[in-house]
Protein backbone atom coordinates (compact mmCIF):
# COMPACT_ATOMS: atom_id res chain seq x y z
CA UNK A 1 0.00 0.00 0.00
CA UNK A 2 2.91 2.22 0.69
CA UNK A 3 4.01 1.62 -2.90
CA UNK A 4 0.33 3.17 -4.23
CA UNK A 5 1.61 6.48 -3.82
CA UNK A 6 3.18 9.34 -2.11
CA UNK A 7 0.56 10.38 -0.16
CA UNK A 8 -0.80 6.78 0.94
CA UNK A 9 3.44 6.47 1.82
CA UNK A 10 3.22 9.72 4.06
CA UNK A 11 -0.48 8.30 6.05
CA UNK A 12 0.74 4.72 6.67
CA UNK A 13 4.45 6.09 8.59
CA UNK A 14 2.62 8.52 10.95
CA UNK A 15 2.18 7.52 14.55
CA UNK A 16 -1.12 7.55 14.58
CA UNK A 17 -1.68 5.74 12.13
CA UNK A 18 0.38 2.65 13.07
CA UNK A 19 -1.13 3.45 16.90
CA UNK A 20 -4.92 2.81 15.49
CA UNK A 21 -4.37 0.25 13.07
CA UNK A 22 -1.75 -1.88 16.45
CA UNK A 23 -5.20 -0.87 18.42
CA UNK A 24 -8.34 -1.88 16.03
CA UNK A 25 -6.53 -5.10 14.97
CA UNK A 26 -6.23 -6.31 18.20
CA UNK A 27 -9.63 -5.23 19.70
CA UNK A 28 -11.69 -6.58 16.39
CA UNK A 29 -10.10 -10.19 15.76
CA UNK A 30 -7.34 -11.38 18.23
CA UNK A 31 -6.84 -14.01 15.11
CA UNK A 32 -5.39 -11.72 12.59
CA UNK A 33 -1.88 -11.52 14.96
CA UNK A 34 -1.86 -15.21 16.30
CA UNK A 35 0.63 -15.42 19.04
CA UNK A 36 4.37 -16.30 18.33
CA UNK A 37 7.30 -17.23 20.65
CA UNK A 38 10.77 -15.54 19.85
CA UNK A 39 13.78 -17.40 20.99
CA UNK A 40 17.59 -17.01 20.45
CA UNK A 41 19.62 -20.06 20.21
CA UNK A 42 23.11 -21.27 19.20
CA UNK A 43 23.85 -24.39 17.05
CA UNK A 44 26.47 -26.96 17.48
CA UNK A 45 27.72 -28.60 13.84
CA UNK A 46 30.37 -31.27 13.65
CA UNK A 47 33.53 -30.06 11.30
CA UNK A 48 31.89 -26.49 11.49
CA UNK A 49 31.63 -22.99 12.80
CA UNK A 50 28.72 -22.56 15.45
CA UNK A 51 26.10 -20.27 14.86
CA UNK A 52 23.67 -18.00 16.92
CA UNK A 53 20.65 -16.82 15.72
CA UNK A 54 17.22 -15.95 16.89
CA UNK A 55 13.94 -17.89 15.35
CA UNK A 56 9.89 -17.96 15.74
CA UNK A 57 8.22 -20.38 16.69
CA UNK A 58 4.86 -20.81 16.12
CA UNK A 59 2.49 -21.44 19.48
CA UNK A 60 -0.66 -22.80 17.68
CA UNK A 61 1.71 -25.65 16.88
CA UNK A 62 2.38 -26.59 20.47
CA UNK A 63 -1.49 -26.38 20.76
CA UNK A 64 -2.43 -28.66 18.06
CA UNK A 65 -0.58 -31.63 20.23
CA UNK A 66 1.04 -32.53 16.92
CA UNK A 67 3.61 -35.39 17.66
CA UNK A 68 6.41 -34.28 15.02
CA UNK A 69 8.34 -31.12 15.58
CA UNK A 70 6.56 -27.98 15.95
CA UNK A 71 6.80 -25.12 13.30
CA UNK A 72 9.92 -22.96 13.51
CA UNK A 73 11.83 -20.74 11.25
CA UNK A 74 14.96 -18.96 11.82
CA UNK A 75 14.77 -15.32 10.54
CA UNK A 76 18.25 -14.57 11.43
CA UNK A 77 21.53 -16.15 12.66
CA UNK A 78 25.61 -15.72 11.79
CA UNK A 79 28.62 -15.69 13.38
CA UNK A 80 27.47 -12.91 15.87
CA UNK A 81 26.23 -13.28 19.49
CA UNK A 82 22.32 -13.09 19.81
CA UNK A 83 20.65 -12.05 22.80
CA UNK A 84 17.28 -10.95 23.79
CA UNK A 85 16.15 -8.35 25.48
CA UNK A 86 12.47 -8.24 26.03
CA UNK A 87 9.35 -7.03 23.08
CA UNK A 88 6.58 -4.63 23.58
CA UNK A 89 3.69 -3.75 20.89
CA UNK A 90 4.73 -6.62 18.67
CA UNK A 91 8.28 -5.30 18.47
CA UNK A 92 11.38 -7.58 19.51
CA UNK A 93 14.67 -5.83 20.97
CA UNK A 94 18.05 -7.79 20.97
CA UNK A 95 21.53 -7.59 21.34
CA UNK A 96 24.13 -8.12 18.88
CA UNK A 97 27.74 -8.96 19.87
CA UNK A 98 30.69 -9.17 17.41
CA UNK A 99 32.41 -12.41 17.28
CA UNK A 100 35.02 -11.36 20.55
CA UNK A 101 31.94 -9.59 21.97
CA UNK A 102 33.71 -6.46 22.22
CA UNK A 103 31.64 -4.63 20.60
CA UNK A 104 27.70 -4.58 20.40
CA UNK A 105 24.74 -2.96 18.98
CA UNK A 106 21.12 -2.99 19.49
CA UNK A 107 18.54 -4.05 16.93
CA UNK A 108 14.69 -3.63 16.63
CA UNK A 109 12.48 -6.17 14.65
CA UNK A 110 9.29 -6.17 13.43
CA UNK A 111 8.42 -9.44 12.77
CA UNK A 112 5.35 -8.77 10.72
CA UNK A 113 6.73 -5.90 8.18
CA UNK A 114 10.55 -6.99 8.47
CA UNK A 115 11.71 -3.91 8.99
CA UNK A 116 14.77 -4.08 11.41
CA UNK A 117 16.40 -0.77 13.03
CA UNK A 118 19.87 -0.57 14.72
CA UNK A 119 21.73 1.18 17.13
CA UNK A 120 25.21 2.63 16.47
CA UNK A 121 28.11 0.03 17.70
CA UNK A 122 29.61 0.99 21.00
CA UNK A 123 32.18 -0.96 23.02
CA UNK A 124 31.81 -3.20 25.80
CA UNK A 125 29.14 -6.10 26.72
CA UNK A 126 25.40 -5.40 27.98
CA UNK A 127 24.13 -7.16 31.14
CA UNK A 128 21.44 -5.78 33.63
CA UNK A 129 19.51 -4.17 30.84
CA UNK A 130 15.85 -4.03 29.77
CA UNK A 131 13.68 -2.73 26.68
CA UNK A 132 10.27 -0.72 26.84
CA UNK A 133 7.87 1.99 25.65
CA UNK A 134 7.87 5.27 27.43
CA UNK A 135 4.06 7.16 26.66
CA UNK A 136 5.38 10.45 27.60
CA UNK A 137 7.94 10.97 25.09
CA UNK A 138 6.34 8.07 22.67
CA UNK A 139 9.65 6.37 22.04
CA UNK A 140 11.11 2.92 22.47
CA UNK A 141 13.94 3.00 24.80
CA UNK A 142 17.03 0.38 25.40
CA UNK A 143 18.62 0.19 29.16
CA UNK A 144 21.31 -1.32 29.70
CA UNK A 145 24.57 -1.31 32.46
CA UNK A 146 27.59 -1.23 29.64
CA UNK A 147 30.73 -3.23 30.73
CA UNK A 148 34.13 -2.89 28.99
CA UNK A 149 37.94 -2.79 30.47
CA UNK A 150 39.73 0.30 31.41
CA UNK A 151 42.95 1.33 33.06
CA UNK A 152 41.99 0.07 36.75
CA UNK A 153 39.89 -3.04 35.47
CA UNK A 154 36.55 -3.10 34.47
CA UNK A 155 34.39 -0.59 34.22
CA UNK A 156 30.45 -0.10 34.28
CA UNK A 157 28.28 2.60 32.80
CA UNK A 158 24.50 2.69 32.57
CA UNK A 159 23.66 3.58 29.14
CA UNK A 160 20.33 4.51 27.27
CA UNK A 161 19.31 3.94 23.85
CA UNK A 162 16.43 5.50 22.13
CA UNK A 163 15.33 4.04 18.89
CA UNK A 164 15.13 7.52 16.34
CA UNK A 165 16.32 8.56 13.24
CA UNK A 166 19.00 10.92 15.00
CA UNK A 167 19.39 9.12 18.12
CA UNK A 168 22.99 8.32 19.87
CA UNK A 169 24.14 6.53 22.93
CA UNK A 170 23.56 8.36 26.13
CA UNK A 171 25.12 8.01 29.85
CA UNK A 172 23.38 8.39 32.77
CA UNK A 173 25.27 8.67 36.05
CA UNK A 174 22.74 6.81 38.75
CA UNK A 175 23.70 3.23 38.13
CA UNK A 176 22.99 0.75 41.23
CA UNK A 177 26.12 -0.17 42.53
CA UNK A 178 25.61 -4.33 43.67
CA UNK A 179 28.83 -6.41 42.29
CA UNK A 180 26.92 -9.19 40.99
CA UNK A 181 24.40 -7.43 38.54
CA UNK A 182 25.22 -9.56 35.50
CA UNK A 183 23.40 -11.90 38.02
CA UNK A 184 20.26 -10.32 37.41
CA UNK A 185 17.39 -11.52 34.73
CA UNK A 186 16.44 -9.18 31.70
CA UNK A 187 14.00 -6.30 32.86
CA UNK A 188 10.26 -6.54 33.05
CA UNK A 189 8.56 -3.77 31.72
CA UNK A 190 5.62 -2.27 32.90
CA UNK A 191 3.70 0.57 31.16
CA UNK A 192 0.68 2.44 31.64
CA UNK A 193 -0.69 5.69 31.50
CA UNK A 194 1.24 7.31 34.26
CA UNK A 195 4.13 5.22 34.36
CA UNK A 196 6.42 3.66 31.79
CA UNK A 197 9.38 1.10 34.47
CA UNK A 198 11.70 -1.54 33.52
CA UNK A 199 12.07 -3.89 36.52
CA UNK A 200 14.67 -6.33 38.07
CA UNK A 201 14.90 -8.51 41.46
CA UNK A 202 18.59 -8.92 42.73
CA UNK A 203 19.22 -10.46 46.16
CA UNK A 204 15.64 -9.34 47.68
CA UNK A 205 15.99 -5.86 46.54
CA UNK A 206 13.89 -4.64 43.37
CA UNK A 207 15.41 -2.25 41.41
CA UNK A 208 12.97 -0.09 39.01
CA UNK A 209 13.91 2.23 36.21
CA UNK A 210 12.24 5.08 34.97
CA UNK A 211 11.91 5.74 31.14
CA UNK A 212 10.30 8.92 31.82
CA UNK A 213 12.78 10.35 34.55
CA UNK A 214 15.89 8.32 33.38
CA UNK A 215 16.52 6.61 36.95
CA UNK A 216 17.46 4.10 39.00
CA UNK A 217 16.14 3.37 42.55
CA UNK A 218 15.97 0.65 44.32
CA UNK A 219 13.18 -0.82 46.95
CA UNK A 220 14.31 -3.05 49.66
CA UNK A 221 10.87 -3.94 50.79
CA UNK A 222 9.17 -4.31 47.63
CA UNK A 223 9.80 -8.26 47.88
CA UNK A 224 7.86 -8.11 51.41
CA UNK A 225 4.82 -7.09 48.68
CA UNK A 226 5.45 -9.44 46.37
CA UNK A 227 5.39 -12.14 48.34
CA UNK A 228 2.11 -10.95 50.14
CA UNK A 229 0.75 -11.00 46.17
CA UNK A 230 1.72 -14.40 45.47
CA UNK A 231 0.53 -15.93 48.98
Amino acid sequence: MKSVCSSWRTLISTPDFTWNHLRRSSLRDPTLTPPRIAYDYRAYRVHDDNFDGIGVLSVQSLLDNNPSEPTKVAHFRGQSSYQIVGSCHGLLCWLDHDGSCDLMRVVLWNPYTGFTFQSPEIRGHAHFCGFGYDNLSDSYNFYGIIRKPGPSGFENSARIYTFASNSSWRTIDDIPTDEDLSMADKGVYFGSSRVCTLNWILYHVVYYFDLDITTLDSVADEVIWRRSIMD
